[in-house]
């Protein structure tokens, strides 16, 4: 302990001399005392079994999804004692979060059983409706999801087994676990108690829900957003709530992640690696990744740079008060501290040109955790962040026949056809996007041959333009000299000429039938399975960060 109480000593000296850099797009810390790792190991260590079965809180966890064998209730003494901790954790909480407690958490005891009915319950509420289905066939025909894949079988197959406390919103109550010690526990419920704070001081229903307003006349969605984006505000809630759990963890040695700032990126890359080569991400396309880990990954280090940057005072009561709008802001935090206004990027209503012919089907925006994940999914993981990070805006339209109603378009594709906007922040990144998203056609369609493009002599002529022929029509990919590029799919080359030529003279952002610009990928959220999805990845994005430490 006094080599630890010396290494200490050392680090809080020597704090300054954290040593960041940035490396595609992503900051990275170097700490000069690489021993502090083995002292973090000895402090934790007393959370996870004793130190002579040497299973730390992640072991046990793993242990807990694999062991099927009946349950061992803990006694009425450690029940009391869990019940104690509850007030105690939730003590801690609220004066690392400086959120006033306003009243007693209600808590109970449950069973494995317990824990299946209660997830259960949550996927009774989940209703794949109409409005779902058509984001599910937009997100396929722009890529983001293979076209034979069945979203709603693959979430409710993917949910499993509650692995640690939970805090439900609705109920107000934590739930323990009855066979898991109390001593395991603890750190988990400094993350869950977090929740029941914010949730006391900012009603965290009502909180998401004001990022959404009721849309009356719009056939495809339940929403538009202002500006807000429920991702974004996801990433406050679950940020906080990690921040607090390495908090807790970092108690023992008299350390916090405020004056460590460097170890949630010694911790972060590791911890999310472990995570996705899980069997569990594995099967997961990459937009379904990018999102069930961005709330926990990308929420702690936002809250992480806000906390170094701005103190408590601007990591917690701050970002709530005012909430970053987008991932973006999230991905890109210097951006949400200046305050940075992007230019909107909107698809004008086409229904006059279109003669009508075209309805809209789906609509929204496509956002920067959006592109990162396209990137990710068609292979570019390596440069994804930082490419992802020049995003400058991006917005989408899906459009059926009028003939065919909006419950008539089959499951598959061939029946939609699709406009996309994208901007970049130079005419270089956006000169590469173009070209990766022609590359891409050949991986998304079956067939895909380019064809020759008339040469253009006038004065508004594209920066490069390039035409693919597949079995659902033509895609033409053209860079612009704003640094936008537009897409469009499965129009004639008559059509889709007369669509660029309309966006090019635009000079208006009314938005087809006030359509919404919420990022495409966030609308998971609504989903109750997907958020189950989205839990168990937090949770095992702890439970490493937990272990990295002694690596």
């Amino acid at each position: 302990m006094d080599f630890c109480r010396e290494l200490e000593s050392r680090l809080r000296k020597n704090r300054e001399e954290h040593i960041f850099v940035r490396e595609r797009g992503l900051m990275k810390c170097f700490l000069p005392f690489g021993s502090f790792a083995f002292c973090f190991l000895f402090v934790i260590s007393g959370f996870g079994q004793q130190s002579d079965s040497g299973q730390s809180l992640g072991d046990v966890a793993r242990k807990l999804r694999k062991d099927t064998t009946n349950e061992v209730k803990m006694t009425d003494a450690d029940a009391k004692k869990l019940f104690e901790t509850v007030d105690r954790v939730f003590a801690f909480a609220a004066e690392d979060t400086g959120m006033p407690k306003h009243a007693a958490v209600k808590r109970r005891l449950v069973s494995k059983g317990d824990v299946e009915n209660d997830a259960t319950r949550q996927l009774a509420k989940q209703e794949f409706a109409q409005s779902f289905a058509q984001e599910e066939l937009s997100m396929k025909k722009l890529g983001f999801l293979p076209r034979d894949f069945n979203l709603k079988e693959f979430l409710v197959r993917s949910t499993g087994q509650e692995i640690a406390a939970y805090y439900d919103p609705e109920t107000k109550v934590i739930s323990m676990l009855n066979w898991v010690p109390p001593e395991q526990q603890e750190p988990i419920l400094a993350h869950e108690l977090t929740h029941a704070l914010q949730d006391q001081n900012y009603n965290l229903a009502k909180w998401m829900k004001a990022a959404r307003k009721p849309e009356e006349n719009h056939p495809s969605s339940t929403s538009t957003i202002d500006g807000d984006s429920q991702i974004a505000r996801k990433a406050v809630v679950e940020g906080q709530a990690m921040v607090v759990y390495l908090d807790y963890i970092l108690k023992p040695a008299g350390r916090s992640l405020e004056d460590t700032p460097g170890l949630i990126y010694q911790m972060e890359d590791p911890a999310v690696k472990a995570v996705t080569d899980s069997q569990l991400m594995h099967d997961a396309p990459m937009i379904l990744r990018e999102m069930g880990t961005f709330a926990y990954q990308g929420g702690l280090i936002f809250e992480g740079e806000l906390l170094h940057k701005g103190g408590k005072k601007m990591a917690f009561a701050g970002a709530f008060a005012r909430p970053p709008r987008n991932s973006h802001e999230v991905l890109q935090p210097e951006a949400y501290m200046r305050g940075e206004n992007l230019p909107s990027v909107n698809i004008p209503d086409m229904r006059e040109v279109l003669n009508n012919e075209y309805d809209v089907y789906d609509s929204g925006g496509i956002g920067e955790l959006d592109v990162r994940a396209l990137l990710k999914q068609y292979g570019e993981r390596k440069i994804a962040n930082e490419v992802s990070s020049e995003w400058n805006g991006g917005a989408y339209t899906t459009f059926h026949r009028k003939d065919k109603a909006v419950g008539e378009v089959a499951t598959g594709t061939g029946d939609l056809a699709l406009l996309y906007v994208s901007r970049w922040k130079t005419p270089q990144v956006a000169e590469w996007f173009a070209g990766f998203y022609a590359r891409a056609v050949s991986q998304r369609y079956h067939s895909a041959t380019v064809q020759a493009v008339p040469a253009c002599s006038g004065t508004n002529c594209a920066v490069s333009i390039v035409q693919i022929a597949t079995e659902e029509g033509l895609v033409i990919v053209e860079h612009r000299k704003d640094n936008s590029v537009v897409v469009s799919e499965s129009f004639d080359a008559a059509t889709a000429a007369k669509l660029r030529a309309a966006l090019q003279n635009a000079t208006t952002a009314v938005q087809a039938e006030s359509l919404p610009q919420e990022e495409l990928g966030s609308r998971l959220l609504e989903l109750p399975a997907f958020q189950i999805f989205a839990q168990q990845i937090g949770e095992r994005i702890a439970e490493s960060m937990s272990r990295e430490p002694a690596r």
